[in-house]
């Protein structure tokens, strides 16, 4: 396992780096923001503990839930998914207190908050577009496409990856294994 934390400034920046390109580019590619978050992180740091079965799981939580737009954005949900990774409540200790994983998890919000005014999918994509289209529509989904919404969706899955990986590089969140 590599504690990410000792590695140089420089090497730590490359994955940081790296994590939010494949984001990136995985949300302009195929969408899905969620998943796009947990693939960054997937390939950027392999011993995290990201499955391949994690990232076909959360598929359905894209999009503020099943690409309703009524709900959280993925690429926050992926953020909270990473955080609660290293420090979620096991199974094996549903009494034990685990409050710091929502703390970090608020903490990661109001700063997604501050950024794009809202946490909800439709309020997100009005803030970058001027409007939530609708993409499971004809005519949403060239609205979407028209004001580059592969593109703004892209933007915040990199805030997101970005923020984690930071949480990842400085010892923060600890791959499974570490902990």
């Amino acid at each position: 396992m590599t504690d990410y934390s000792k590695l140089t400034p420089e090497a730590k920046e490359a994955l940081i780096m790296k994590a939010k390109k494949c984001g990136y580019a995985t949300e302009t590619l195929y969408g899905n923001c969620i998943q796009s978050t947990l693939h960054g992180i997937y390939k950027a740091f392999p011993d995290f503990g990201v499955t391949e079965g994690m990232l076909k799981g959360c598929f359905g939580l894209a999009g503020g839930c099943g690409c309703s737009l009524e709900g959280t954005c993925g690429a926050l949900l992926g953020a909270a998914w990473i955080i609660s990774m290293s420090e979620g409540r096991p199974v094996n200790d549903l009494a034990g207190d685990y409050d710091a994983c929502h703390a970090m998890v608020r903490e990661v919000m109001e700063k997604f908050k501050a950024e794009y005014g809202s946490v909800l999918c439709s309020d997100v994509l009005t803030h970058n577009m001027g409007g939530a289209y609708d993409w499971k529509t004809e005519e949403g989904d060239q609205l979407y496409m028209e004001h580059f919404g592969t593109h703004h969706c892209a933007t915040a899955v990199e805030f997101c990856t970005e923020i984690v990986a930071r949480m990842i590089t400085d010892g923060t969140l600890k791959p499974l294994k570490l902990k």
